[in-house]
């Protein structure tokens, strides 16, 4: 079988599986990441198992970040055993960090494991966390919960917001929650998935911060997305609503740590698809002084 067409890249350095491996060893650091990009693309049909034990040498000695990150991503699609990956997750780089928890979801990682890096230092990691987690059904109300609550990085509130609503058990709390969280979370994007949420939720509650919050929001994509969660909730179509929502907005807010921010323009999650992707510009909005320990234990109505 040949696989000069292995990669959309352009750049497979061999034409054939064992060629392939065997360039993860060579001597120039782009002809191995060539190899490894072109493995990542091939892993979803299948690997020989010489091929998955050189990815896993890779994944943890290789001394470029580039060639471990997409020899982890690899394995996960590759579907190889979690020990090797597991081990990626102590990585010195944060985007190989963010891949391993990729791909320790795709080959069915213990919770448990995955769970543990919601402590680590990136943002970005625990992002990918909280969307593993999320995806696997394991991420519960009180851990996302927690997220919202603690975490400084917005990526990781976001996608918390997103999956409360599919899990609360006590639903009272999850109001309360992402009604604050849309009244004064300061990203745009975590307070349109604490909208989409809310409209989830479909209770009275969840209207009235709604319609209180979200289509009154600065931020255009906001408010578009809390008419829509309005409109889901009420079992209707958003062209139905007699809503106005709020004026457009100038592009304003982001990551509240720019340390956090990826690196050249690459976003390490990109497997679980960007954070970003498809929704607009961002605009300022919330309160600047948000505190998620302080701001969002209590309504926003029982606040003056």
């Amino acid at each position: 079988m040949s696989y000069e067409n292995w990669s959309a890249r352009g750049r497979t350095p061999g034409e054939t599986e064992p060629e392939v491996r065997d360039a993860l060893d060579a001597s120039r650091v782009r002809t191995r990441q060539d190899a490894a990009i072109a493995l990542v693309d091939a892993a979803e049909s299948g690997l020989d198992r010489a091929t998955i034990d050189a990815l896993g040498t890779r994944a943890l000695e290789d001394s470029d970040p580039e060639v471990r990150q997409f020899a982890v991503e690899a394995l996960g699609v590759a579907g190889a055993e979690p020990a090797v990956v597991r081990q990626a997750l102590d990585d010195p780089e944060p985007w190989v960090r963010a891949e391993a928890v990729v791909a320790l979801s795709r080959v069915g990682g213990d919770p448990d494991q995955l769970k543990g890096a919601l402590d680590d230092d990136s943002g970005w990691v625990r992002r990918n966390t909280v969307i593993a987690l999320g995806k696997r059904g394991d991420a519960d109300q009180p851990l996302l919960v927690d997220c919202i609550k603690t975490d400084p990085h917005p990526a990781v509130r976001e996608y918390a917001a997103q999956f409360l609503g599919g899990v609360a058990e006590d639903v009272s709390e999850a109001e309360r929650i992402l009604a604050a969280m849309l009244a004064r979370e300061p990203n745009a994007f975590a307070r349109a998935k604490a909208a989409e949420s809310l409209g989830e939720l479909a209770t009275g509650r969840a209207e009235q911060a709604l319609e209180a919050h979200g289509v009154t929001d600065q931020s255009e994509d906001v408010a578009r997305a809390a008419k829509q969660a309005l409109a889901s909730a009420r079992g209707t179509d958003p062209e139905n609503l007699d809503v106005e929502i709020g004026p457009p907005s100038a592009p304003g807010s982001g990551p509240d740590t720019p340390a956090e921010q990826s690196v050249d323009g690459y976003d390490p999650a990109g497997s679980f698809g960007s954070a970003r992707s498809g929704s607009g510009s961002p605009a300022p909005g919330g309160a600047p002084g948000f505190d998620p320990r302080r701001d969002l234990n209590t309504d926003p109505e029982d606040r003056t």
